[in-house]
């Protein structure tokens, strides 16, 4: 990763530092109202530790809010994908990488899409098994056309702070209007349907 893969951000397994959201303190009025999506799906990576006595025992090492689309089997944030693959090259470390959908997890893969686009803090995770993909029938969540930008969105300053990275934030119509990531500083800020559309394009070019 060239652009990501140094981003230090702010892990949802620990306590948010105060928060600073840029350019939503507009009119209720004259702006679209969005609200953050039920979280039903995590991608969490796990250690696989073998005690003295032989046993096994996993022990997690990040998680991340994600939500489903056609391109990727689920969108998170690369923070998760950060600590996943700085230990890849650790030999003692045997490591586990799941998607979890109403608490069952479920084997998954990172597709690695390389140089990002708009250096946007956004990982595409893709279930070990297309068939048990298909199975499970989550729904996806459309992205909202015609985007007006998060400039012209209005979001709720209190529930942001309470809401997880990597969560998406739905119009009425149930679309898709932004993205809830983290950036370099530690603050978090929205990605539109707009610039995801850009991220998906790079991830649809990548083999899963």
């Amino acid at each position: 990763m060239k652009h990501l893969g140094r981003v230090v951000v702010v892990s949802i397994l620990c306590v948010l530092p105060t928060i600073s959201i840029p350019a939503h303190g507009q009119n209720q009025e004259t702006n679209s109202a969005v609200r953050p999506a039920p979280q039903v799906i995590t991608v969490t990576v796990t250690d696989m530790l073998r005690s003295k006595n032989g046993v096994d025992a996993d022990v997690l090492i990040a998680k991340a809010v994600g939500f489903p689309n056609d391109t990727c089997d689920v969108i998170t944030t690369f923070d998760v994908m950060q600590r996943y693959e700085l230990r890849q090259t650790w030999s003692k470390v045997r490591q586990r990488l799941d998607i979890v959908v109403n608490g069952t997890p479920y084997p998954a893969k990172f597709r690695d899409i390389g140089a990002y686009p708009l250096g946007l803090n956004l990982a595409c995770i893709d279930f070990d098994s297309p068939l048990l993909h298909a199975s499970l029938k989550i729904p996806v969540l459309p992205l909202e056309m015609n985007s007006p930008g998060t400039s012209s969105l209005s979001y709720d300053d209190k529930e942001v702070t309470k809401t997880d990275p990597g969560t998406p934030f739905l119009n009425k119509r149930g679309e898709i209007s932004s993205v809830l990531v983290a950036t370099t500083h530690g603050e978090l800020e929205f990605a539109s349907a707009n610039d995801i559309r850009t991220f998906l394009k790079a991830a649809a070019n990548v083999a899963r």
